[in-house]
């Protein structure tokens, strides 16, 4: 609660009152020969569910049985000791003590601070070295609406997690040696390693010629299938009808894929690809273990022809992400871990570890061991049911998985950044593979590591009638869905602000939808899967970027028409005012909350909250047109924080605001 000019300023009002309250409290308590430390009492201290009850309450309960006494009487015996102090009063209600803050102590304290644009800022009292790494796709194709999810969330939370102080630092992790790249290196060969078209992304050209790739290969095991099974037919063989018809249908889907596919990558590229895959004497499959294998080993020609592939891809991809103006501290590539050793020492720790073993005959580590144990369970933060299959480190080839990859990453992380905690934004599909890089963390001694990396899951994100395979090129593209808000956005702009020249038309139209996409992403709780809405995305009318930033152009307006700013007067604080600037003085406690949670959903809603209220306030109330100067003075203060406040939770979001609408 250090503040924003001063060793004394307040950062947080909601949390100094509360204070306040629970010093008071511990004095009267110990008054009463009961011990209870303003800490303690602290963490008890919460809101009425009636705002007439009060503005903090405390419950006495456990006191009143250490004491021998019935709650209620406790309650009046503390609430009479205590009557009046600064800037409380304290009053019993059950076996409660309710505390109501002097209207004219809030209302000058909250406003003068939320006066300022820094207000918000909250820092915690013992600030971390935080590592969020976030996005981290795969650099096989664009960015696409489950990415989308991704980027927001995990540059929400490095956000939040500054504005409370910590040292943040963001990371993408390049996997550069899986066999997905491998798959799109062996593609690029084969035509040729080309230049992206001039008019194409690169990331989104590459996805085709990489799902092209996928389907050529997949339709070349048909194939030869089919053509398996008809033989040994025509030699009289045993009767395989039900396959056969099964691969027919799949070799059907697999062509109308394809040919939806060639038109996106023209006829000359498909061509040779279906010309080179289809028939090659070499097995496909063989030919991307060589690339993998070779890759990891760090020979030249594998390096120059997947590095190639793997920056194309990020080029677009950055070019995404650009958009919406997400940067990163670092880019780490996975090939880095091993051709430094770092995978390597991994395995040779593993090796000498009582967990090593061998599973389905590849070296593993049996995490299943201390997935049996509850209480390393709880440290680690499992919370995943059933059993955690050991986790394999090495395949036959040599080539290693990308859990044990991501092992060697989290310590390097760690290490790298000095960090106490280190965040991964990820899928639910990874739940799985997350718990067995934690415990295989612990199991190897890296027990402060295992403890301290975060596994932050979010769940999928849909647009109804639309499906996704990035094998089959079926994407979603973040592009796309940028493009699709921009376009309704443009036409809203254009019939509600058809006096604005066509370049601010397409700023806001812009702004909105990049807004809207982000807003979407992070005011749903992570674990509740989202449908994607272009409607609710977009409204102007309820909880979304879009309200918010209308909000806020419509408090700016004021002040504007307002001209300068008249001193803070209190002199009269009517109940609705006092009510708004109540909303207003918990926004910095909703913002460390939501860091401290890891939850930008409380802090969106926070915002909602207040929005709701002076809108509702500006439509019942005159501001600019009050007689009373007393009361004009206080609601332009009102909406001068408003404005801040809503400014500064867009800002945390990574939201920015427009000053028309």
């Amino acid at each position: 609660m250090k503040a924003m000019g001063g060793a004394d300023t307040i950062y947080d009002p909601y949390t100094h009152y509360a204070l306040q309250a629970a010093r008071n409290a511990s004095t009267v308590l110990a008054e009463l020969g009961i011990n209870a430390s303003p800490d303690e009492l602290l963490q008890l201290i919460a809101e009425p569910p009636d705002p007439r009850l009060g503005d903090l309450g405390l419950p006495l309960f456990r006191y009143a049985r250490v004491a021998g006494k019935r709650p209620d009487e406790l309650a009046r015996l503390v609430a009479e000791k205590h009557g009046r102090r600064g800037s409380l009063a304290a009053e019993a209600a059950g076996g409660y003590v309710n505390f109501r803050i002097d209207t004219v102590d809030l209302a000058e304290t909250v406003l003068k601070l939320a006066g300022r644009p820094g207000y918000g800022y909250n820092p915690a009292e013992k600030p971390l070295r935080i590592v969020v790494e976030h996005t981290s796709a795969n650099p096989i194709h664009p960015l696409h609406i489950g990415h989308a999810r991704n980027t927001a969330l995990g540059d929400a939370l490095a956000r939040i997690l500054s504005n409370r102080g910590h040292w943040v630092q963001t990371r993408y992790y390049v996997d550069d040696t899986g066999r997905q790249v491998a798959v799109l290196a062996y593609g690029y060969r084969l035509l040729g390693e080309p230049e992206p078209p001039v008019d194409a992304k690169p990331d989104e050209w590459l996805g085709h010629i990489y799902a092209l790739t996928n389907l050529l290969i997949e339709l070349r095991g048909v194939r030869a299938r089919v053509a398996e099974i008809e033989e040994r037919a025509r030699r009289g063989g045993e009767e395989e009808a039900e396959e056969y018809r099964r691969l027919v249908e799949r070799q059907d889907r697999l062509a109308a894929d394809i040919g939806r596919l060639w038109p996106r990558v023209g006829k000359d590229v498909f061509d040779r690809l279906a010309e080179a895959i289809m028939g090659s004497p070499r097995d496909p499959e063989e030919e991307i273990k060589r690339i993998m294998a070779a890759y990891e080993r760090g020979e030249d020609w594998a390096k120059r022809l997947v590095g190639r592939v793997v920056e194309l891809a990020l080029k677009g991809i950055r070019m995404t992400l650009d958009k919406l103006g997400v940067r990163f501290d670092k880019w780490d590539y996975e090939s880095m871990l091993v051709w430094s050793g770092l995978v390597d020492k991994v395995i040779a720790e593993a090796r000498r570890s009582p967990y090593y073993t061998i599973y389905k005959g590849a070296e593993a580590i049996d995490t299943s061991r201390l997935a049996r144990d509850k209480e390393i369970r709880r440290r680690l933060g499992i919370t995943l049911g059933g059993d955690i299959p050991p986790l394999i480190l090495r395949r036959s080839d040599g080539t290693t998985l990308y859990t044990t990859k991501d092992i060697a990453y989290t310590i390097y992380k760690f290490r790298d950044a000095s960090a106490d905690k280190v965040i991964n934004v990820i899928g639910g599909e990874q739940r799985l593979p997350q718990a067995q890089v934690k415990l295989a963390l612990y199991a190897l001694g890296y027990r402060r590591e295992a403890e301290n990396l975060v596994t932050y899951i979010y769940e999928m994100v849909t647009v109804p009638g639309h499906k996704m395979s990035s094998r089959r090129g079926r994407i979603i593209t973040l592009d796309w869905l940028l493009d699709q808000l921009y376009a309704r956005a443009r036409e809203e702009v254009e019939e509600r602000r058809p006096d604005l020249s066509e370049r601010e038309k397409d700023a806001i139209a812009w702004s909105m939808a990049k807004a809207a996409l982000r807003y979407q992403m992070v005011s749903v709780a992570p674990l509740r899967p989202i449908s994607f809405s272009f409607e609710k995305a977009l409204s102007l009318k309820e909880n979304s970027a879009p309200y918010l930033l209308y909000t806020y152009v419509r408090a700016r307006s004021v002040l504007r028409k307002a001209g300068e700013t008249p001193v803070l007067r209190t002199d009269k604080i009517p109940d609705p005012e006092r009510r708004l600037i109540w909303l207003i003085a918990k926004y910095p406690r909703a913002a460390a909350e939501a860091a401290d949670d890891l939850a930008p959903e409380k802090l969106a809603n926070h915002l909602v909250l207040i929005a709701d209220a002076y809108n509702e306030f500006y439509d019942k109330y005159p501001i600019l047109r009050e007689p009373d100067e007393s009361l004009r003075s206080l609601r332009l203060h009102i909406t001068l924080a408003v404005s801040n406040v809503v400014r500064h939770g867009l800002g945390l979001l990574g939201i920015q605001v427009v000053e028309k609408i």
